[in-house]
């Protein structure tokens, strides 16, 4: 009988497990980005490594996959209208290739090290960020790291814009030796439209986010309250808010329409890597060096549940589109997914 006990027990601690979330296999590096394909049937994820792996989203089953050879440090898909995804490579370049195929269609460069690449949310845009050393005027201005993003429109991929990110006012934080991040870094430095595609902001190696806005043509005020360079920004799908991550160990929610409120989220206890939306906008989930996930209420701000054991700093996170799953990335090979419906509240 107490045999018996022990082994529903066991059984019952297995599928509870099991249904928390499914590891996927395919990565040789860490797991720098994720995307979910516009109808949320594909998630597509990338490595350090040059790994490009697309995947059926229910299954788990590889449907095909990409050697770069090189860093792999973003990933994201277009609207479905354009059938296209982008991925960026340390080394400079950027790449589009058909969503359903490995088919490139559109390859070019940027002059330095290239972090990102994101299409606006009508498809008519595509902003790109990278760094380069600075100029020796700017040297002397005391900016030792030239940020830029680069707007291009996606009818010819015409080049229509060069925002330069870095201001000399900028404390841009520490350096790890001789490189820009932490050597296993390369997806840090990224930005986002707003969903009407009328603002753009971007992280930094600083505490501040710049912002520029395509109406105005110019920069408004950046937003400030972060201790400590800002990683990641994204704005929710209603354009309610923008989430910042920092080295600071907390994620800041910013009311874009009540003049950039901040709410600072706090419960993780290392570096908050990235944050992703749920597509309502009623949850937020963050990454962190804490090796968690972390889900909180948007509108409340209460830390709705951890996401642990993932034996790993985690880089990544992302909802699919149709709000069904929640994937996340990071150290080791590691890309894990989860049903939503685990993991978030009942409704």
């Amino acid at each position: 009988m107490r045999f018996t006990s022990i082994l529903i027990l066991f059984l019952l601690v297995l599928s509870s497990s099991s249904q928390e979330h499914r590891s996927l296999l395919g990565h040789r590096g860490n797991v720098n980005a994720i995307a979910f394909s516009p109808d949320s049937k594909t998630i597509a994820s990338c490595d350090e490594n040059g790994n490009l792996v697309f995947r059926d989203t229910e299954s788990g089953a590889s449907i095909h996959s990409l050697d770069t050879k090189t860093n792999i440090t973003s990933l994201n898909y277009s609207p479905a209208s354009l059938n296209a995804i982008v991925f960026t490579e340390y080394s400079g370049y950027v790449t589009l290739m058909k969503a359903d195929s490995k088919e490139i269609y559109k390859n070019f460069s940027v002059e330095g090290d290239c972090y990102y690449a994101v299409f606006s949310s009508d498809g008519k845009q595509l902003a790109v960020t990278y760094v380069k050393e600075p100029t020796e005027k700017e040297k002397g201005k005391g900016i030792r790291i030239s940020y830029y993003a680069e707007i291009y429109e996606t009818d010819k991929f015409t080049k229509i814009k060069t925002l330069k990110l870095t201001r000399a006012s900028d404390n841009d934080g520490e350096l790890f030796g001789s490189e820009f991040f932490e050597t296993y870094r390369f997806n840090y430095f990224n930005c986002d439209f707003n969903p009407a595609a009328t603002y753009i902001a971007a992280g930094s190696m600083g505490k501040n986010i710049p912002i520029y806005s395509f109406e105005y043509k110019k920069f408004v005020p950046p937003y400030k309250g972060h201790s400590k360079r800002v990683f990641s920004v994204t704005f929710s799908p209603d354009g309610t808010y923008l989430a910042s991550s920092s080295k600071d160990e907390t994620v800041k929610l910013w009311n874009i329409v009540n003049a950039g409120t901040i709410i600072t989220l706090k419960g993780h206890s290392d570096d908050v890597n990235s944050a992703a939306f749920s597509p309502d906008s009623r949850y937020l989930a963050t990454a962190s060096d804490d090796e968690t996930v972390i889900i909180w209420d948007v509108k409340t701000s209460k830390l709705l549940k951890t996401l642990s054991g993932f034996g790993g700093d985690v880089m990544a996170v992302k909802f699919s589109p149709d709000g069904r799953y929640l994937a996340a990335g990071g150290e080791n090979a590691r890309l894990w997914i989860w049903n939503a419906a685990d993991v978030l509240p009942l409704n």
